[in-house]
């Protein structure tokens, strides 16, 4: 009986002698069919494929069915197989996370026995094992390549971590973690892999990525201490990060590399089954997240997913900043040293280079946070983001492997030139929106605002519906002779008029002197005011003292930056004063009428003083940048986390000393509501252009109902007494106090501030 075989396309495999694929026509008997089969067989080393299915004819001319389902069942196991050998590392790491979430008691179980410190010390072993020494030495051709590597590596984009601390994002170990994860040295092995998978100088790759690797235990311990710990306002503890890393990374890669060159055909032997070892380093690698995700797992759930997004998403960015940084530092490097024939435009070189300068490594970087005991958070929270993050580095720069292996950059010159401006693009939009938001200051706490401080003072609205909070010392203003608006000090509240809290209270009651202090716009309990000036200050008091019925004429008293709010009042509202005083008022430098000679002491300031007024001044857009940065020291005034002790004078250190816990309260009370609107506002109105010069005012009591006072201390190391002298010379009127031995605190000491009432109350009209 003739066997029919239905149509059947043989696909030879291309490498072979027989390279075609076409239709068999019908056999007339099975004969033929088996003979072409024998010959087939013979001709043709490797199985042939089937593209379709057919029926078989057995000996006695029958149709033997296979059986296919069994055959269609198992289809899919071989590429399982292999995709599972091919993405084993991302795979051992999803599934790490995703068991301690699922089960987390057998990661806290592992967490009692510290498996992870094993875990991670038999990661560096193998490390050490599989180590080649050999091929660093092709690398020293393209020594300036691998040394920029290095630098980038280590030095440079490290950096990129405070960037990173820029971000709010809750819970925040979610960014120091990525933080961290930025100042790691380069990944032990996908670098160099994709490396060589691109046709790119793999020896480059692998020497940076040993090079990196080994420096890094030594660099990283103080990167994250410089970078990072100041940021969040932690400390690390350097030294002991320092000896944990050594023992944890390097004692076992050196101690693996001996074995490996000390023992013969260990090395043949590792070589031999490299990727065994790999696999056995993933398994060691999943074994640090799996604990810590058991660990932090409660915490973890209560981040919703798209913060976890979000953090994803930080991750991509910042390797695709790392790339664009990279590609456009080689570009430059090239173009001036050499172009075509600088070792940096070889295309195997800038390869390398970028994919490993690139790459950030997830076991150094889970040993830090294993090493670092807490010190900045939850440590399942903080390597969560970073397996995303390593995850992502590597399927993103599959996908530039991918691209270089199908286009030929060497003769591709216009491809190559778009890539670099897409990248270059790229860094510059991160730059930009880095930038943006580093500028923009957060929105103020209003006081009685959901979320906001309590509101706890008597307050008074305004004619543009703002809030001033104000706080009453004294006799009743129903029985005062005297009645006194007191203008504290930068970065102080209503609590601190000193004029009223340092006289005793019989001699207040003595005098009949009722004083209102007020806080200013933005400080303390008053509304920010956004559109603030030096003549909506003055304004405010007037309507300050119509709201509180002080009367048609009242007393102004400033201290220091409220000292500078009087000569606004003398200027805007002279009609309403009774009299008054400037105490220590700090003057601005860009006076039109201050003279040249007088720059002097503008250069007696701190550098970084003279920095902040300069950004105050020419750009204030940027003050707030200027003030939260930690690239620069910032305002001695400004700054609470690392304050100059020098701008005070012995007098002034004395005060401070003695000053009780409820002052140092007020403080913290004054920038309740933030920072920008309070302290940040008053140095860009005070230190801005003024629409006049307090050197060309008149005097406002010609007929001498009243007097102007400026009281100022010799050894004030804020205010340079040169410049008070000057304008008591050139305005004549005032009536001129110099204290010998005081510095600028100097109200606060015994005796003074009463002295002050009295000149302006009774001695002198």
């Amino acid at each position: 009986m003739a066997g029919t075989i239905h149509a059947l396309i043989l696909t030879p495999r291309p490498a072979k002698s027989l390279p075609f694929a076409h239709r068999i026509p019908h056999f007339p008997s099975k004969h033929a069919a088996f003979r072409f089969n024998f010959q087939l067989s013979r001709s043709i080393s490797k199985p042939v494929k089937a593209c379709q299915q057919s029926d078989q004819i057995d000996g006695d001319g029958k149709k033997a069915h296979n059986d296919s389902g069994s055959v269609k069942g198992l289809s899919w196991a071989k590429p399982l197989s292999n995709f599972v050998a091919n993405n084993f590392l991302p795979l051992a790491l999803v599934g790490g996370v995703a068991l301690g979430m699922a089960n987390p008691s057998l990661g806290c179980l592992a967490d009692t026995y510290s498996l992870s410190k094993f875990s991670t010390f038999g990661i560096f072993i193998i490390s050490g094992l599989t180590l080649h020494t050999g091929e660093i030495v092709a690398a020293a051709q393209a020594s300036p390549a691998g040394i920029f590597g290095l630098v980038s590596i280590l030095l440079f984009t490290p950096y990129f971590s405070r960037i990173i601390l820029q971000l709010q994002l809750q819970p925040p170990e979610f960014v120091r973690g990525l933080a961290i994860f930025c100042c790691m040295p380069t990944t032990l092995s996908s670098g160099v892999a994709l490396a060589q998978l691109a046709g790119a100088n793999s020896a480059l790759a692998l020497a940076i990525t040993v090079i990196s690797n080994l420096l890094g235990i030594l660099i990283v311990p103080f990167s994250i201490s410089k970078y990072i710990a100041g940021g969040v306002g932690v400390s690390v503890p350097t030294k002991q990060l320092f000896k944990s890393l050594v023992l944890t990374l390097l004692i076992p890669l050196i101690l693996g590399k001996i074995f490996r060159e000390s023992f013969r055909g260990v090395a043949d032997f590792v070589d031999q089954n490299r990727k065994l070892f790999s696999k056995i380093s993933a398994v060691f690698l999943s074994l640090v997240p799996w604990i810590q995700v058991s660990r932090s797992r409660s915490l973890l759930l209560m981040v919703k997913p798209p913060v976890f997004l979000v953090a994803i998403g930080m991750g991509v960015v910042l390797h695709l900043i790392l790339l664009a940084f990279n590609a456009l530092a080689l570009k430059s490097i090239s173009a001036v040293s050499g172009g075509s024939r600088s070792v940096f435009s070889k295309k195997e070189n800038a390869i390398a280079v970028l994919l490993v300068a690139s790459q950030k490594t997830l076991p150094v970087m889970v040993a830090v946070v294993e090493q670092l005991g807490g010190a900045l958070g939850e440590s399942g929270l903080l390597v969560v983001p970073c397996v995303a993050a390593h995850l992502n580095q590597i399927i993103i720069d599959s996908f530039l492997v991918n691209f270089w292996l199908r286009k030929d950059l060497s003769t591709d010159s216009t491809k190559a030139s778009e890539m670099f401006k897409r990248l270059t693009f790229l860094l510059l939009v991160g730059l930009l929106a880095w930038a943006y938001q580093a500028i923009q200051p957060p929105p103020p706490k209003l006081c009685g605002s959901p979320g906001g401080p309590l509101v706890t003072a008597s307050r008074i609205k305004l004619r543009d519906g703002r809030y001033l909070a104000y706080k009453e010392y004294g006799v009743p203003k129903e029985v005062a002779r005297y009645k006194i608006i007191y203008v504290h000090a930068f970065g102080s509240t209503r609590h601190d008029a000193l004029i009223a809290t340092t006289v005793p209270q019989e001699v207040l009651e003595d005098l009949g002197v009722h004083i209102v202090s007020f806080d200013r716009p933005g400080y303390g309990e008053s509304d920010p005011d956004p559109k603030r000036t030096r003549k909506s200050l003055a304004l405010d008091i007037e309507e300050l003292g119509d709201q509180l019925g002080l009367g048609s004429k009242f007393y102004v008293i400033g201290y220091s930056m409220g000292g500078q709010v009087i000569w606004k009042c003398l200027q805007y509202i002279p009609h309403r004063l009774a009299g008054a005083t400037l105490i220590a008022p700090v003057v601005n430098y860009w006076w039109p009428g201050l003279p040249a000679n007088l720059s002097g002491a503008y250069y007696k300031q701190p550098p970084r003083d003279q920095w902040a007024l300069r950004v105050a001044h020419h750009i204030p857009w940027l003050i707030y940048w200027w003030n939260t940065q930690k690239l620069f020291p910032t305002s001695s005034v400004v700054s609470s986390s690392n304050p100059n002790m020098n701008i005070f004078s012995r007098q002034d250190l004395e005060i401070i000393r003695n000053a009780n816990v409820s002052e140092r309260d007020n403080k913290v009370q004054a920038k309740q509501q933030g920072e920008y609107e309070s302290v940040l506002r008053d140095m860009m109105v005070g230190f801005g252009t003024w629409e006049f010069d307090p050197l060309d005012l008149k005097n406002p009591f010609a007929g001498k109902e009243g007097s102007v006072h400026l009281w100022q201390g010799d050894e004030d190391r804020l205010v340079p007494v040169e410049l008070q002298r000057y304008i008591a010379e050139k305005l004549p009127w005032i009536h001129y106090h110099e204290l010998p031995g005081a510095g600028h605190l100097f109200p606060a000491a015994d005796g003074i501030s009463e002295a002050i009432l009295k000149a302006l109350l009774i001695e002198e009209k």
